[in-house]
């Protein structure tokens, strides 16, 4: 029972990409486009 409030499992926060607006994690790639802080990280599913 003490255990109780810090082993419990939050959902992660969910925003929405600057540049598609799909939704995303935040300070994470958006998996959609392949865009972090306006510029291309990564290729995307569209890109």
């Amino acid at each position: 029972m003490r255990r109780a409030n810090h082993d419990k499992v939050t959902a992660p926060n969910i925003s929405p990409c600057g540049n598609c607006g799909e939704p995303m994690v935040p300070h994470r790639a958006c998996p959609a486009c392949g865009f972090y802080k306006g510029k291309q990280a990564v290729s995307g599913k569209k890109a």
